[in-house]
């Protein structure tokens, strides 16, 4: 027996793992490899490396001086009334980083532009009042902003925004010049792996789960979990013995793969675990469809302690279990019927009267009714 629902439970691990990895394989290959990005560059974005490196990469940057806003990124609703509605996005800014290199008396400044989201908008006027408070300091003594850590895409600039870009740095008076390297690109903070920045880490969050489901399920491919609830029963119904399960399972009527109907008892997987019922309980089964967004098709099974088990068949295969039981277990109702539910909900004695209570009082105390 234990070796049949080890396989099945195997099956079902195995299954998990694949399909977990399948999923996290979609989610990295939808967000084109960002994360992997992100990881080699922790050490954060060369500015001096030729910017061409990085187009299209997650990047990771301290964003040394910002000198303000430039365009104002906004969407427009267009009802169907007719009436328009219009809400800022985010700003984009001129930002650059000042790097001395080796042999150089000036530092040189590297320069490109910086999306950041409408709710950073104050944060970052404050560091460009202090940027331009520190580069308006002839004495010295005036400490620079702390840097701002941003996390995004690498973009190139389209012709739009480089004119709007480059509008501003002429007015500014800033020129491509041997102290002064003007990048035509964008760290656009709003978008990571070619979608939003919080659908990304969203996904991120999502494919760390499905690692997680994926290591569970090789560790489950190798455990007894599915063992578990049988033993259980046996703890609670010392009665019984292993050996008469497994004997009851080995002429068991196999229902599909994950189903085993016997005399004495009912042994059937649900995802993982087997599960176990013991037949003279039961009092009623029949079949329920469901449709629409929370379809279900299953073998509803009601006990004597009117609880109720639902197991996941189809149509054809929860009819021939329901002749089984039907055939075997002479005090269960089989089928359904409005008046057999309302009398199960309002008058469960009455319900019980029907097959379950006359056929125990003639079946012998402390033995199942087909032995």
């Amino acid at each position: 027996m234990f070796e049949t629902l080890r396989k099945r439970a195997r099956k079902t691990y195995m299954w998990r793992a694949v399909l977990s990895l399948v999923g996290t394989v979609i989610i990295l290959a939808a967000t084109r490899g960002a994360i992997f990005q992100l990881a080699a560059g922790m050490g954060g974005m060369d500015i001096t490396a030729d910017p061409e490196t990085y187009e299209g990469k997650a990047v990771m940057l301290d964003v040394d001086f910002i000198l303000g806003d430039y365009v104002e990124h906004t969407t427009t609703t267009v009802r169907d009334s007719g009436s328009r509605s219009t809400s800022t996005n985010g700003n984009s800014y001129i930002a650059f980083q000042s790097v001395y290199e080796e042999g150089e008396e000036s530092s040189v400044w590297y320069f490109y532009s910086l999306y950041m989201p409408k709710s950073k908008e104050e944060m970052l006027y404050e560091r460009a009042e202090k940027a331009w408070e520190c580069l308006n300091d002839e004495t010295g003594m005036t400490a620079a902003p702390e840097p701002v850590k941003a996390v995004g895409t690498w973009t190139r600039m389209d012709s739009q925004m480089e004119g709007y870009y480059t509008e501003t740095m002429a007015e500014i008076g800033i020129e491509e010049g041997e102290y002064d390297r003007i990048y035509l690109y964008t760290l656009d903070t709003g978008k990571l792996g070619g979608v939003n920045i919080y659908l990304f880490w969203l996904l991120m969050a999502g494919a760390v789960l499905l690692i997680l489901w994926f290591v569970f399920s090789v560790i489950g491919c190798f455990r007894k979990s599915y063992e578990k609830e049988i033993h259980k029963y046996l703890q609670k119904n010392t009665k019984y013995s292993l050996g008469e399960i497994e004997a009851d399972f080995t002429t068991a009527h196999p229902v599909g793969k994950d189903v085993w109907v016997g005399k004495r008892w009912t042994v059937y997987m649900e995802g993982a675990k087997a599960k176990i019922l013991q037949n003279e309980d039961l009092v009623w089964g029949y079949y329920f469809k469901r449709t629409g967004k929370n379809a279900v098709s299953q073998m509803q099974l009601y006990t004597a302690e009117r609880k109720s088990c639902y197991i996941s068949l189809s149509e054809e295969l929860t009819k021939e279990a329901l002749r089984y039981y039907g055939e075997e277990q002479p005090q269960m109702i089989v089928g359904y019927s409005s008046d057999l539910e309302q009398m199960y909900q309002k008058s469960f004695q009455e319900f019980l009267d029907l097959k379950y209570n006359p056929v125990m009082k003639e079946a012998p105390e402390g033995t199942f009714l087909n032995i």
